[in-house]
């Protein structure tokens, strides 16, 4: 049988289990390629949805929301999606069918794609002057540890800030915000509603006894549910968090314990739907911690007016009572309608959420609800344009003194739409007007969602501290909505912020904070964007054990579903890992994968980091000219802010490279013009790197007495900031030439600085046993070398630093 089929502009490969788009490899997760493998086998015909599970996972009793995740994930993987289905057709009420034309190969495999560097020949760097030879007082190469930088505002924090955790979209029903705010929250400003007691809601999927076309009651009647008791001014707890746990599993017990142990919740309410000849039967189960179960059912013609009547019952158990909505009331219709959307948001079926759109009657289609349902689908998607759009025409449609709340989340999802669009500055004003609006309505929830994106915006905009109060005011009104996943993705954004402020310990206690929620939730996705910037926040810190025992951690999640850029990242983190801890053979092999298989195109932020990544290595080396050939195209690229950091790595890289290749009088220009575009980022980082590559320049040039004061400064700069990477940079090159001065009395309080880095760190480790071979000092020598070679790995020490003092 062929195992080689192609379809469009992707080969399938099913003994070697690998996809291609373009002869570049797209790395999938083991369930994500054994979809695509079953359905497109089985192109003749449908495939049941428990038969795909049984494939897939080996049992048919998975839960719908991770055939739905990894269904996203495949189409996704082949450019296809729910919308389109332009490869993989959902059958509805059955399955999927691959529908695509599909072509078999030769199975004589094709030669592996070419290494791709990321420049192209006529990028490479021109043959510079005539060799003009190093001054003695320049320190010889040291083939050791390539310089790490801390991408303050690298790409992976941009992402997380921007795209990630921040811009989730409020779920919750329109009617789900208090019609009537709490007493207190009438005269308190926005975010700041004042502490509640321990009366967190937690509404559980339904168990429904009905034919199979009512199974969307399981998850719609949840939402309404816990949507009526929200707008009765109850403390309910998302039915997103619900929803996350159950991705382990749908056993009702198991769940309840999950929600029990996560969300601390004193009630879960668990709905039971039956119907019958007379009608449908809605009976809620309250079940309070440490007391007996209490029922509370309903009976109607319908499932929805059912759920109703129980809920307002069961809303006097819990200190509540029902109120009138505080949006344009829905018909049943349409309010069925909007909850069938609302249970296929919540296991992102899109497809199902807009195809229910479109078959709306017209008079539906036009409610606020609906619109607002429809813009959600098309931001979820990322028709980001679309989403704005719709939104912007409801705005428009909405009466100006009528229901504020709704336009408070109209306005709030017009900020998120244009973060992502770009347009920041529009996204700031508009979060501030949605704040605006909710300051006499105490709807928790959108509150804390709203100053999470203003805390984005302002992020991007530069004002940090801003952004750090919005952040702070966010925090509390999640904590009294009861949004434990919300307060997870603020320590994420928070750390991110941290980090572009260049405050790694600041950072690294959010993201493990964040990460240990993520993990409780079994969200793969956060978690490894979590465990991502850990690894650059070690990096920072100058603790590449814990790096790389964090990324061994992030590695564990490629057999989950992540999508191709986040399984990138986690590949890139864990070679930076390895190249902190001297395993360069292990870091060769994944930036080899990674720069094949990143779309340079689609993905510039990326390519570029692997680059220098690349680089780094090459000089460390030895290989100079394959250095210089990786970053000089790097330090040219035009890049945002966010990756200044990485382009001031491969500058300093580039120069380093130019003077070991005696092209020195290059390297003077391209000094020059690192330090002016340095000064013009505002970053204090690259500024650093600027200033130590001046002093490195004037080294090479024999001019000492210019070199000291501008490494005086940089260190003078790198202490002030408090970045262990940053001063072990400035420190280890000006030590490294004060010891080949022999002016080793000034050396010594240099090195001294670093020692509480170097029973960890190499470079640290190394330059402590030069300096005391310089001084003499056997015995000092003697444990710094030990430390340093156990350290090593690959790397070697410097020539100065092994013998011996007095042996030569």
């Amino acid at each position: 049988m062929t195992r080689r089929l192609r379809f469009g502009s992707h080969l399938i490969d099913l003994a070697t289990r690998e996809l291609s788009e373009d002869g570049r490899l797209r790395p999938l997760s083991p369930r994500v390629f054994d979809c695509l493998a079953y359905l497109i086998e089985h192109r003749d015909r449908a495939v049941g949805r428990d038969e795909l599970m049984a494939a897939v996972w080996g049992k048919a009793d998975v839960a719908d929301t991770q055939l739905a995740q990894v269904m996203l994930k495949a189409r996704r993987a082949i450019g296809d999606s729910g919308e389109a289905q332009q490869m993989i057709r959902t059958v509805a009420g059955f399955g999927y069918r691959w529908v695509a034309e599909v072509v078999a190969e030769s199975d004589d495999p094709e030669p592996p794609p070419a290494a791709d560097a990321g420049i192209t020949p006529d990028e490479a760097p021109a043959a510079g002057p005539a060799a003009i030879p190093a001054p003695a007082t320049e320190p010889a190469p040291r083939p050791t540890s390539p310089d790490r930088r801390w991408w303050g505002a690298g790409a992976v924090l941009a992402l997380v800030l921007a795209g990630l955790a921040a811009l989730a979209w409020q779920r919750q029903r329109l009617a789900s915000a208090p019609a009537v705010p709490p007493p207190a929250a009438t005269t308190a400003p926005a975010g700041s509603v004042p502490p509640q007691a321990d009366n967190l809601v937690a509404v559980l999927p339904a168990t429904v006894d009905a034919p199979a076309e009512w199974s969307w009651l399981r998850l719609g009647v949840m939402e309404f549910v816990a949507g009526r008791l929200r707008h009765a001014g109850q403390r309910v707890a998302p039915s997103e968090n619900v929803v996350s746990l159950l991705r382990s599993g749908t056993d009702a017990a198991a769940l309840a314990e999950r929600v029990q142990r996560t969300l601390e919740p004193r009630w879960q309410v668990v709905p039971q739907i039956r119907q019958a000849d007379a009608g449908w039967t809605v009976n809620l189960e309250l079940r309070e911690r440490g007391g007996a179960p209490r029922a509370f059912p309903g009976r109607a013609d319908d499932a929805m007016t059912a759920a109703r009547i129980a809920t307002d019952q069961l809303l006097g158990a819990v200190g509540g009572t029902a109120t009138e909505a505080a949006t344009p009331a829905a018909s049943p219709d349409a309010e069925e309608r909007l909850s069938r959307i609302d249970a296929a948001l919540l296991i992102d079926d899109l497809e199902t959420a807009r195809r229910l759109v479109l078959a709306a009657p017209a008079a539906v289609r036009a409610t606020p609800e609906l619109r607002l349902r429809e813009a959600e689908i098309d931001f979820v998607a990322g028709r980001n344009e679309e989403a704005g759009r719709v939104l912007a025409r409801l705005l428009d449609d909405l009466p100006a003194e009528t229901y504020p709340l709704l336009r408070a989340r109209v306005v709030s999802g017009l900020g998120a739409v244009h973060v992502r669009l770009g347009e920041i500055a529009q996204a700031e004003r508009e979060t501030t007007d949605a704040l605006a609006l909710l300051e006499s309505h105490g709807d928790p929830a959108l509150i804390g969602k709203t100053h999470m994106r203003r805390g984005v915006a302002r992020s991007l905009l530069g004002r940090h501290d801003d952004a750090l109060a919005d952040f702070a005011q966010a925090r509390i009104a999640m904590q009294l909505a009861g949004d434990s996943l919300g307060l997870a993705q603020i320590e994420l954004n928070e750390g991110a912020l941290n980090g572009m402020r260049n405050h790694p310990a600041a950072a690294l206690a959010s993201f493990e904070r964040a990460a240990v929620q993520f993990e409780r939730f079994g969200i793969s996705g956060e978690l490894a964007a979590a465990l991502a910037n850990q690894v650059v926040a070690h990096r920072a810190l100058l603790q590449p054990a814990a790096g790389l025992a964090t990324s061994e951690r992030g590695l564990a999640l490629l057999a989950g579903p992540l999508n191709v850029e986040t399984a990138q990242l986690i590949k890139l983190r864990r070679a930076q890992a390895l190249v902190d801890s001297g395993r360069w053979r292990e870091a060769d092999g994944l930036l080899e994968e990674l720069s094949r298989a990143i779309d340079t195109a689609r993905e510039p932020g990326s390519a570029l980091l692997v680059a220098i990544e690349r680089a780094r290595v090459a000089l460390a080396r030895g290989q100079v000219e394959d250095a210089l050939a990786l970053a000089a195209p790097a330090s040219a690229a035009t890049t945002g802010p966010d990756l200044d950091s990485a382009r001031a790595d491969a500058w300093l890289i580039s120069l380093r490279a130019l003077r070991r290749l005696d092209r020195v009088a290059e390297a003077t220009q391209a000094a020059q013009a690192f330090s002016t575009w340095a000064e013009s980022t505002g970053n204090s980082s690259v500024r650093i790197q600027a200033q130590l590559a001046l002093a490195e320049q004037a080294v090479a040039e024999g001019r000492p007495s210019a070199a000291d004061p501008l490494y005086a400064q940089a260190l003078s700069d790198a202490n002030r900031q408090n970045v262990p990477l940053d001063l072990a940079e400035v420190a280890i090159s000006w030590a490294d030439t004060l010891i080949a001065r022999g002016e080793l009395r000034r050396a010594v309080p240099i090195v001294g600085q670093l020692d509480r880095y170097a029973a960890g760190d190499f470079a640290a480790a190394a330059l402590q046993a030069r300096l005391y071979r310089a001084l003499g000092q056997a015995q000092a020598w003697r444990s710094a070398l030990d430390r340093a070679q156990a350290l090593a790995g690959e790397r070697s020490l410097p020539p100065d630093a092994d013998p011996e003092p007095g042996k030569h």
